[in-house]
């Protein structure tokens, strides 16, 4: 009987560790059963109380993993209204690393750094991603989106270039909707196809119009001069349709200066 006694105390010191990992594989599949049901009601639309859910779901979980924190982050940020604090909470959540939604903190990162209407900043948010999460679906989304900041600042050649590296990565395994995406945003990049630009103003003394040039690139607005009916015109971007000009013809008025959209040689 003694020996018996021995015995059964090892026997459950052996299994312990075993008992010990099945327990914190289970813990670690309520978490992620529990963030999978918030993060569906989210995709659904159905986000009344969510907020509160996610919150709870932080500050009762006992012990839950870095991961899982951080996906618990991120889908709070999706529900924020205030795009200044979204935009300072994920750069603090991207910065802290250790989460495979990292890709996906700066892919929304980079578009609400576009939504604010700064595509260099969003621009080396994406670049980041593709950085440090290279074969994620994310990177090929991130070119679709690149192109969109080029595209933003009027840089149409750099846009299409983009586009044509989002329907690469596609093809090799990539995101096939950031893909369609990209393929209808590229139909504009075709050689001979309709082009516009912002014309800031005309002068008829050359000087004064490379002044205005290089006080728009001192700006950061990719400025060029076409002399044409006898004026110096000084004119930002090209684009493949009028709406595309809209957002850099906002910023050139915030920034003072008059400006238009108008037909472009192609």
């Amino acid at each position: 009987m003694s020996r018996l006694r021995r015995v059964w105390p090892l026997a459950l010191l052996a299994a312990s560790p075993a008992w010990g990992l099945a327990a914190q594989s289970a813990a670690q599949s309520a978490e992620i059963e529990a963030l999978a049901r918030i993060e569906a009601r989210i995709e659904s639309g159905a986000t009344e109380g969510v907020a509160g859910a996610i919150e709870r779901w932080l500050s009762t979980t006992p012990d839950p993993s870095r991961e899982a924190v951080g996906r618990a982050r991120y889908l709070r940020v999706r529900l924020m209204s205030d795009a200044d604090s979204a935009r300072a909470e994920l750069l603090a959540l991207a910065l802290d690393g250790g989460s495979s939604h990292g890709a996906r903190v700066w892919l929304r990162l980079g578009q609400l750094e576009l939504a604010a209407g700064d595509p260099a900043r969003a621009a080396a948010a994406l670049e980041r991603l593709r950085a440090d999460y290279p074969r994620s679906d994310a990177a090929t989304a991130s070119w679709y989106w690149t192109g969109r900041t080029f595209e933003d600042r009027g840089l149409l050649d750099r846009a299409c270039e983009g586009w044509t590296r989002a329907i690469r990565a596609a093809q090799d395994g990539g995101d096939a909707a950031s893909a369609r995406l990209a393929a209808a945003a590229a139909a504009g990049c075709a050689p001979g196809a309709a082009r516009f630009t912002v014309q800031v103003a005309a002068f008829s003394i050359p000087e004064a119009a490379t002044e205005m040039r290089s006080q728009l690139e001192a700006d950061g607005f990719p400025a060029h001069v076409v002399e044409e009916s006898g004026l110096h015109r000084v004119r930002v971007g090209r684009f493949a349709t009028p709406e595309a000009a809209r957002g850099l013809e906002r910023r050139l008025r915030l920034a003072g200066f008059p400006v238009a959209v108008i037909a472009a040689e192609p």
